[in-house]
Order: structure tokens, then C-alpha cells, then sequence
């Protein structure tokens, strides 16, 4: 089960390279946003090197659903902050458990969107779980 505590307050260099690439892709995405610069095309190579090019546009929905649909305001580092932090371990949670097909997926998405969008927010986290590698411990 993908628990938030797995990422809370931890070190970004002591986590495992599949969380520090998800945790990059997303304070990427946030800092194309916040720039009104274009997401996909900052995360495209990232995602193309890694071989996990088929996750980018799921990966672009789900972060695009946080943003447009979750509860209050979020708030990410820097790309390079060496901490996680509580939103962002809660974003971390949500991909950890679709990269290991927890049950729990929908739940965790819940706790990040409205009712009505979990769905979606978990199908597309599932999407992007379904490429990329399994989370390790």
C-alpha cells in the first residue's frame, strides 16, 4: 500500500530514481505552468530518454487534473529543492501506487481532486503507472 510517509519531508537523493524522475516531472510541470511556458514540450525529452514517452500524456492529464480540480492550493518547490514536500509527497503517493497497481489509487486520488474527477485523475495516473517501472521501497 503507497503511503504518503514513504516520501514526507525525505531527501530527494535518497529516494529511489523512479520517485526523483516523477518528483522532477512535476515541479517541471508546475514551474512550465506557473511561466506560461508549454509542459509537454519541457517534459518530452526527459520522458523520451527514460523510455517512458507513452506516460507523458497521461502523466500531462493527471497533472492537469490536480491543478484544475484539487482541493485548495498546492504548493511545490523548486526543481532542485532538495526536500518533498507535503503536496508533492501527495502527488508521489498517487503515481507510487499506480506504478505497483495498488487497490488503494482511487483513494489516494480522492484525496487530491473532487469526487467527480478521481475517477479520471486515478485512470490517468493508472496510465502512467502501466509504463513506467515498479516503485521501489
Amino acid at each position: 500500500m503507497a503511503s504518503l510517509y514513504a516520501y514526507f519531508d525525505r531527501r530527494v537523493g535518497n529516494m529511489a530514481d523512479d520517485d526523483i524522475f516523477v518528483l522532477s516531472a512535476v515541479r517541471t510541470w508546475v514551474f512550465a505552468v506557473r511561466n506560461t511556458r508549454c509542459p509537454q514540450a519541457m517534459l518530452r525529452s526527459g520522458f523520451t530518454a527514460r523510455h517512458v514517452g507513452n506516460a507523458l500524456l497521461p502523466f500531462l492529464c493527471s497533472m492537469t487534473l490536480i491543478d484544475q480540480y484539487g482541493y485548495g492550493t498546492m504548493r511545490f518547490a523548486e526543481v532542485r529543492y532538495p526536500n518533498v514536500s507535503d503536496d508533492e509527497a501527495r502527488v508521489l503517493t498517487l503515481f507510487g501506487a499506480a506504478r505497483v497497481s495498488d487497490p488503494g489509487l482511487i483513494r489516494i486520488a480522492t484525496s487530491l481532486v473532487s469526487d467527480d474527477m478521481a475517477l479520471q485523475l486515478a485512470g490517468a495516473a493508472g496510465k502512467v503507472g502501466a509504463v513506467m517501472l515498479p516503485a521501489e521501497s
